[in-house]
Parts: C-alpha cells; structure tokens; sequence
C-alpha cells in the first residue's frame, strides 16, 4: 500500500490519531510538522485528548501521583535534599480480584533550591498543582512540562519594625472554570497585626483580621484580589485548609477550627461557601479528609477502638457546590496499622493507607483487607523523608 501524503490526509483524520496517542509521544509529534506542534497545543485537541484518555482507562484502575524528598545531612551539617516523583498505576483484575501496581518514575525539571519544600496542591485534567519554595507551578508530570506563576500581591515580606502586617499562605486550590474555560488557581492568605518588642519585657502579640484571596486566570497571567464572605457559625480567623479536590467547576478543601466543615470555592462565580459534614459527634467519630469517588465528594472519619482504627465514608448527593446532603456510603474496620482511606477504587475497594510503606485493599462488601507493601513507598518512614500524594484518577 502507498504511503499516503500530507496533502491526501484530511486535518480531521490527523486529530483523530494524534488524540489517541499517549502524551509523551505527543511531545516528540510536536517537533516533526509546525502544523502538527500547531495542533497538539490548540485548547480544542487538549479537551479532545483529555476525553480519549478518560474513555481508554481500564474501568479497574487508579493512579497515584506520588512526590518524596530525602534529606542528606553532610558531616559539617549542612544538608541538601533531593526531590522524587513517581506515577503508581493501581490495578484490579476485576475477575480474580487480583492487585497489581507498576511504578513510573518522572523527571519534572523544575527550577529549586537545595532547600526548596515542594507541595502538592490540586489536581484537574492532568495538570497539578504545586509550590516549590516560594513559587507557585502548573505541570503535567505526563510531559514534564511547567508554567510559573507570577509572585503573589497579597503575600508580603516579614515586617522589619516593630509593628506590621504579617501575610501567610493558608490554602490553595486549582481547577477549570466551566464557564470561561479557562483553568484558575485560587490561594487564601491568613493576615494578622503583628507586634514585637525586646526589652526588660519582650512579648509578641498578633491580632488576627480577616482572610483574604487571591485568584489567577491562565488566560490574563495574573492574580486579582477577591474577598471571602461566608455566613457560618465556625470562626473565619482560623481556617486550616488541606489539599484541595476539584469537582465541575468547584474547589473543596476539608477544613477544621470548631468543627470539621468543607469549604468549596466556585471558580465560575468566585465565591466561597461553606458545606456542613454530617453530624457524628455523638459516636466519638472524628472527620479528617475528602476524596472523590464516582465523580461525588467523599468524606471519610473514624475513631478509635482499643489499638485499631473504625472508618465511615460517607458520600455527598444531590449538591451543587454550595450544598447539599450526605449518604452513609460503609463502615469498615476496625483495623490495626491503617491510617486513612485515599480513595475507593472502581471495583468497590477501598486503598487504605498505613504504616511502614504499606497499603492495602479493603473490600467493602466484605470488609476483608489485603496488605499490600508498595516498594515506592518503603523509604517514607526514614524521619529525613517527607513526602505527599495525591489521587490523579
């Protein structure tokens, strides 16, 4: 058969193929054709793309975005650490229930320090979100490739006098605003008036105000200031925030101060809400984190019962990003050396994380639990290790 030509090959047949391929090949695509370089960075394929690789996911499948720095102390103690990304590809076989997992390791070139910490924050159609030291990037660990966010308006230095504002990053969450469609990144900053004094009597004294945000559009390359206004009964000064989750045009973060609650941030209308969880004070049960699971938000608690652990996870129905109401989805446990579920897998198993590098699968119709030790994880308990994770199915 002859080998068909450029001019014989209709454009929509060139993004038909292109769209199926795995995104490294992409990237080596790119430097063969501009037009196809001109193709493969058009927002239209990027969504085409996204969708091909959603429908070609085995149905059994969970993937695991995993990041470690390890700290190497020098004899005159100075210290450097280097930072380790890998891609865990969890598996089921849905016939004999069988567990499989291979470990991908990434090189993402990212611009840091020696002592850069780096954190994962959001994640949303195979971009993350991540801050390196300072700096706040965009990257697709699939490609390597990063964008740097321009520096925040609303962080500010450490004041130098006796008095001044102190600024300090509380929160962050990224997704993609439906409606503009374009991808935001969103940060809430903590303020407070600080005073120091040294002396015969030295005190520190600091005077919490009201958080403010921050929102940046991929579009405009920038940050704009908008305000945080929610009515709620939990204290507005102390709102500790964990690593968001993204969900049709909403952030949600698992918060605490008086009580557990998820704050929910609409990157469309940009305004935050707040979401109360369900009550379970009255059973010792304690709320700790958010995950999804077929594409609803889940939260999990638990309590303890002698030297195991008892999980609830329940799942959020009916809501809209503002509110909504809570379904008890199962209860498992009691389990020794099992810390949290990270997510429930798409064969109804729940991977628990726990101790010692190891992981398991729970079964939640039986309840039945097979460890698991996950060799990319075996160094995370070395205390010069630090590492985090975040579910990119």
């Amino acid at each position: 058969m002859s080998q068909m030509c450029e001019s014989e090959t209709p454009e929509d047949q060139v993004v038909e193929i292109l769209s199926r391929l795995p995104p490294k090949s992409l990237m080596r695509f790119k430097c063969i054709r501009k037009s196809w370089c001109t193709i493969i960075n058009s927002s239209s394929f990027v969504a085409k793309h996204l969708n091909n690789s959603i429908d070609n996911k085995l149905s059994s499948s969970t993937c695991i975005l995993l990041n470690r720095c390890q700290v190497h102390v020098f004899p005159d103690r100075s210290w450097k650490q280097e930072v380790f990304w890998s891609m865990i590809n969890l598996s089921i076989d849905s016939g004999e229930k069988n567990f499989h997992y291979d470990v991908e390791d990434l090189n993402i070139p990212f611009p840091m320090e020696d002592q850069d910490n780096v954190e994962l924050h959001g994640y949303c159609n195979g971009i993350v979100c991540v801050i390196v030291g300072k700096n706040v990037l965009l990257c697709n660990p699939a490609t390597g490739e990063f964008r740097q966010l321009p520096n925040s308006s609303l962080l500010l230095p450490l004041p130098k006098g006796r008095f001044g504002l102190e600024t300090i990053f509380k929160g962050m969450g990224f997704g993609y605003d439906c409606k503009a469609k374009e991808y935001k990144v969103v940060r809430i900053i903590e303020n407070c008036d600080c005073e120091y004094s040294e002396g015969e009597e030295s005190y520190y004294e600091r005077i919490l105000l009201p958080h403010t945000a921050e929102v940046y559009t991929m579009t405009a390359n920038s940050w704009k200031e908008i305000k945080i206004d929610v009515s709620s009964d939990t204290d507005p000064y102390c709102i500790p925030y964990s690593c968001s989750v993204y969900l049709k045009g909403f952030c949600y973060w698992f918060a605490c101060d008086n009580g557990e609650y998820i704050f929910s941030f609409d990157l469309g209308d940009e305004i935050f809400h707040i979401i109360e969880l369900p009550s379970r004070r009255e059973f010792d049960f304690k709320f700790y984190g958010i995950f999804l699971y077929n594409e609803s938000i889940t939260s999990y608690c638990s309590r303890y019962e002698e030297a195991c652990k008892l999980f609830e996870i329940w799942v959020m129905d009916d809501y809209d990003g503002v509110k909504g109401s809570w379904t008890k989805l199962l209860t498992v446990g009691p389990f020794k050396d099992i810390d949290y579920p990270l997510t429930l897998g798409k064969c109804d198993e729940i991977l628990m994380l726990g101790s010692y590098g190891r992981a398991a699968f729970c079964n939640s119709s039986t309840g039945n639990l097979k460890p698991y030790h996950l060799c990319c994880f075996e160094s995370i308990e070395s205390s010069l290790v630090f590492f985090s994770l975040i579910c990119v199915d």
